[in-house]
């Protein structure tokens, strides 16, 4: 079975009536998900049973990775999201992120090179150093020390292009995490976009 043909129960390991959503912000979600991407994110359809929880995911997404005035590139936001959701085993967020960095870099192989191992890439310093930290943050955030933070300064990524990368990876191990939790499945959308 298609993984988008999945019925509206088994979009995650959740046991969860399929009825339509009717709270306007969680529809106002759903038709700017499905005009930006073509398609409703199973984490979002999930989440729908609890529209303050989406809302605020939504919310906090939006500001962390769709930051027109942010120092960081809607590639290094993607990249970092990715390199966080390979490291978490986390399929729907691998599959989506592969997706959007696809989009981004016009070079399917270099994503597939990165869902694998990022080290082999051939990523420009400031990725690899945007990368190693997103790792870091996702593996050991304990052991983060400001030798961590400068090494990206020495990428070239200012003060608040920092906060911008710790963010993003803190934002995804969130998702991940809720992912993870609630068994939620891939979209097959995101799987066959922009390859």
């Amino acid at each position: 079975m298609a993984l988008d043909a999945l019925p509206a129960a088994t979009h995650s390991w959740l046991n969860l009536p399929e009825a339509a959503p009717t709270h306007p912000q969680v529809l106002a979600i759903f038709a700017e998900t499905k005009t930006k991407i073509g398609y409703i994110r199973n984490q979002q359809r999930v989440l729908s049973h609890k529209p303050g929880v989406l809302t605020a995911l939504t919310a906090l997404g939006d500001a962390v990775v769709r930051d027109p005035a942010g120092e960081l590139s809607p590639r290094e936001r993607e990249l970092i999201a990715l390199v966080v959701s390979v490291e978490n085993r986390c399929e729907a967020c691998v599959f989506g992120h592969a997706a959007a960095l696809r989009g981004h870099s016009g070079n399917a192989e270099w994503v597939a090179t990165i869902e694998v191992n990022y080290r082999r890439a051939g990523l420009v310093p400031r990725e690899r150093a945007l990368a190693d930290f997103a790792l870091k943050v996702t593996r050991a955030p304990a052991e983060i020390e400001p030798e961590d933070l400068q090494a990206l300064r020495d990428a070239g990524i200012g003060e608040v292009g920092i906060i911008e990368a710790a963010a993003v990876a803190a934002y995804f191990n969130l998702s991940n995490r809720l992912n993870s939790a609630l068994g939620i499945h891939a979209n097959g959308e995101a799987y066959r976009a922009n390859r």
